[in-house]
């Protein structure tokens, strides 16, 4: 009666082997990961380049994930490859979204293999700065009454007209700003129906220095410097201002328009700000000019917008820039 049953049990077993239900050996738990060195808080300049070295074990040609925190959930902005040993080191630099908000959140996510746990490392929170360019030909550069441009007759060699409307003669503007402006447009007209006018773009310094003396004469001084920058002081001589407005409408009625709004909505996707706000005379030194945009790049304005920053000295903490310095005697 016993060998019978033992003679069942054993063809049960074979019956359920063959079918795949049952496994003749069980898997061996697959090995604890760990990534060792994995900061948790970083603060840093953008346009700088860092790497966090994280040890992986165990690594094994693993693919790691580098995960960053987007309206709450985690997305892959790129993934490494670890190496073949048993433990091994692996540098994370982090892509170029981090400059793009004062605050940003990143983990390194390792899926499971056949043999290794699956294991997320604790969020990064990375803090980020960003300095002024000191160079005429960077998107980067501020010019303010504080920080003139070096030569403060300087020109860019390159410059391009804009498929966009014109009006006056003052239409060029560095190739990069050009494809921008090109880009909002067509942005702005896709959304409202209406074009932009490029007013003003590129200026030199004497056309701004005749300019600003015009003023002077006409307005004093004083007043003159609340609206008009001094040559040398200027942003149309970088080629990366540009006044706009909608055909029809002085520049200076830009921001009562309804194209005007939408601007100062969605300037910055196209790496523009305008650069003196409503509310920031007391920073910039000039009265509200809606009509005054600014090529800085994409991640730079992304920055602003994120950060709900109103003007580049605030974003690069270089405080208010409301007068001119003395005049060396």
């Amino acid at each position: 009666m016993f060998a019978r049953r033992v003679l069942a049990l054993v063809a049960v077993a074979t019956v359920l082997l063959a079918s795949g239900t049952m496994v003749a050996h069980a898997d061996h738990a697959p090995s604890p990961t760990s990534v060792v060195s994995w900061r948790e808080h970083d603060r840093h300049r953008a346009g700088t380049a860092w790497t966090d070295i994280v040890t992986v074990t165990p690594a094994l040609g693993r693919t790691a994930e580098l995960q960053e925190r987007v309206d709450g959930r985690w997305v892959t902005r790129s993934t490494l490859t670890v190496g073949d040993g048993y433990s091994a080191p692996v540098g994370v630099r982090l892509t170029h979204h981090w400059t793009a908000r004062p605050v940003t959140w990143w983990r390194l996510h390792l899926p499971r293999t056949a043999t290794a746990a699956e294991a997320t490392t604790p969020a990064k929170k990375v803090v980020a700065t960003w300095a002024p360019s000191d160079d005429p030909a960077s998107p980067q550069v501020l010019v303010n009454k504080e920080r003139p441009l070096t030569p403060h007759d300087w020109a860019p060699p390159d410059l391009v007209r804009p498929d966009v409307a014109t009006l006056g003669s003052h239409d060029l503007l560095r190739p990069e700003a050009a494809a921008a402006l090109e880009r909002l447009d067509a942005a702005a007209h896709a959304a409202t129906g209406e074009r932009l006018v490029l007013a003003s773009g590129f200026r030199p310094h004497e056309y701004q220095e005749a300019l600003h003396a015009r003023y002077v004469r006409e307005h004093g001084l004083s007043a003159a410097d609340t609206f008009s920058a001094r040559a040398g002081h200027s942003e149309h001589q970088t080629g990366f201002a540009a006044d706009v407005t909608r055909a029809g409408v002085p520049f200076t009625d830009f921001g009562t328009t309804s194209l005007g709004r939408w601007v100062a909505e969605h300037a910055w996707e196209h790496g523009f700000v305008v650069r003196y706000p409503e509310g920031s005379e007391a920073v910039t030194g000039y009265h509200a000019e809606p009509w005054h945009l600014r090529y800085v790049g994409a991640d730079l304005a992304a920055y602003l917008h994120h950060g709900t920053i109103a003007t580049l000295e605030e974003a690069f903490g270089t405080g208010p820039a409301t007068s001119y310095p003395p005049a060396r005697s």
